[in-house]
């Protein structure tokens, strides 16, 4: 595996490398292309991007998705601590700890459970990914789905859309006579409008440039107004709050345009919360006069207060990463001798054959059939304990382990 996130790239490298669902199956199918990749994950969220492989040859996977992934689009994060690199074990457990949400900049943060999610039926979609990384994605969704039913981890309203909500309650008396605008439609534009509806916001508008999914997020908050997305700088000049969670390319709210909507609406105050990675609102704009700007690196500090409780439960969340991975070891273990185990049956099962034939005549035809039972029954207990152990191999790189059984049972001979 292949990183980078909030802790090694700042937001201007992150966006750089954050990659929609076109662009990640058209990254995903280019790796497959390359006879070095048997199979590769792609998650790209708002804070990280990492591309998981299963390859030969270490080194070359390690080359070939730092050139695809990240260097073509941020030559700047070949720099040393701009990314991570973590193989085999480590690298299994950093998905499962990324779908638990501890590695999240909000711990527990409850959107990258899904983006796992998101990021397995995209590899699906394009066939990339097989066995090995579809079990660890498998056991990745496992663990989040644990560690919020059975801790504390996600407990609590610590996130980017409830940091936004707080945002707007400290600089306005009360959501209630707020006009809120929402840019964008997906699922970080419903969790915050969620937040805001709870805290008593009523005047909802969207502005989304697909008008279906607008649609979509109107049956959830019927109250909302549809603006249409050209229209975004003319419902901008008469709201308090806006939150831009776009997956647009480029910004959508230029300084230009912010200065021209501010003297419209005569320096009254406004707050912008841009959650879009790459960013919403040109950051320019925040020398703007009675304009706040806040973008996703600017809510850490709000965050970080209200963390204290999350923290408490890393050591449960934890606990369960242990046992996941070492459930998924086992599979893999198991995974990696099938072939093995099978070719050690059916070598066995040939010899008992060929002894049968060789002695049946020995014997009276009426016990023919219990001669047959007997046999098969004496191969089959002495190798269940071999065979069971060896598909239990817990860390499924049990190759000198494996070697030993091919040598003993000179299985590299058959046919």
């Amino acid at each position: 595996m292949v990183g980078v996130d909030h802790r090694c790239a700042d937001l201007d490298l992150r966006e750089r490398v954050a990659y929609d669902q076109t662009a990640t199956e058209e990254i995903l199918v280019h790796l497959l292309a390359k006879a070095e990749i048997e199979e590769a994950l792609l998650l790209s969220t708002c804070n990280r991007t990492e591309i998981y492989l299963r390859a030969e040859d270490d080194d070359s996977a390690f080359h070939l998705a730092m050139q695809e992934v990240f260097v073509r689009q941020a030559p700047k994060i070949q720099e040393e601590g701009r990314f991570y690199v973590k193989r085999r074990r480590e690298a299994a457990r950093h998905l499962l700890e990324v779908a638990a949400g501890l590695q999240s900049m909000v711990i527990g943060e409850p959107e990258i459970l899904g983006q796992v999610k998101q990021a397995m039926k995209t590899a699906e979609a394009v066939g990339s990914i097989g066995a090995v990384l579809r079990g660890l994605a498998r056991s990745s969704i496992s663990t989040g789905g644990r560690a919020r039913s059975e801790t504390s981890i996600g407990d609590g309203p610590v996130s980017f859309g409830y940091s936004a909500v707080e945002l707007a309650s400290n600089i306005f008396d009360g959501l209630e006579e707020c006009s809120v605008l929402v840019l964008g439609a997906g699922e970080t534009a419903v969790a915050v409008s969620r937040s805001l509806v709870e805290r008593g916001a009523r005047d909802i508008r969207v502005a989304n440039r697909s008008h279906d999914r607008a649609q979509r997020f109107r049956k959830e908050f019927p109250n909302a107004k549809i603006v249409p997305f050209e229209e975004r700088l003319q419902a901008l000049e008469e709201c308090d709050l806006v939150v831009a969670a776009t997956s647009a390319p480029e910004a959508i709210l230029t300084r230009e345009a912010l200065a021209e909507a501010m003297r419209r609406r005569r320096n009254r105050p406004l707050l912008i919360v841009d959650l879009g990675v790459p960013r919403d609102v040109d950051p320019a704009a925040r020398d703007l006069r009675n304009l706040f700007l806040h973008d996703v690196d600017s809510l850490q500090e709000l965050i970080e207060h209200t963390m204290e409780q999350r923290r408490e439960e890393i050591p449960r969340v934890s606990r369960i990463v242990d046992e996941e991975l070492e459930r998924f070891e086992v599979w893999l273990g198991g995974l990696a001798a099938a072939p093995l185990v099978a070719q050690l049956h059916r070598r066995a099962e040939r010899i008992r054959q060929q002894e049968l034939e060789l002695y049946r005549s020995k014997f009276p035809s009426d016990t023919h059939s219990d001669l047959d039972s007997l046999t098969r029954s004496i191969v089959r207990k002495l190798l269940h304990h071999p065979s069971t152990r060896l598909r239990e191999s817990s860390d499924g790189e049990n190759l000198e382990q494996l070697a030993a059984i091919r040598e003993l049972f000179q299985l590299d001979d058959e046919n």
